[in-house]
């Protein structure tokens, strides 16, 4: 008599994809905004943040609650929704990316790799978090 086959756990690592968040952002702040001290940038970045926090709720469902471990950002911003330069909403996504714990750290051991670029971007940012083997 022949053995049955032995099940395979088909979704354990190596083969399991690893895990991703998307969401879409309002467009940052500039972080010439966020590092000023005055009341003016203060209530800006609360702004931010508070409709952030709006579109995660609205977006969290059916995602991973936080990327475990090293990962990777892919931020994409519309050229339509900001006249910010590039490189200025950075600090404030991966900031917030830590503060709704999506992310455990921005550290180097954490963070891998960084990609930003003009593109889609229907609400003004998109973030891509993909969790790293």
């Amino acid at each position: 008599m022949q053995s049955p086959m032995p099940k395979i756990d088909t979704t354990a690592a190596p083969f399991a994809a690893p895990p991703v968040i998307v969401f879409d952002l309002p467009v940052p702040p500039s972080v010439n905004r966020t590092r000023k001290w005055d009341p003016a940038s203060g209530r800006l970045v609360s702004r931010w943040k508070t409709t952030a926090d709006n579109f995660v709720i609205a977006q969290r469902r059916g995602q991973p609650r936080k990327i475990p471990g090293a990962f990777e950002i892919l931020i994409v911003m519309s050229e339509k929704h900001t006249g910010i330069d590039l490189d200025n909403g950075i600090k404030a996504i991966i900031d917030y990316m830590r503060e709704i714990d999506a992310i455990q750290n921005d550290a180097q051991a954490f963070l891998r790799k960084l990609t930003v670029e003009w593109g889609d971007a229907p609400e003004g940012c998109r973030v891509h978090v993909r969790g790293l083997a």
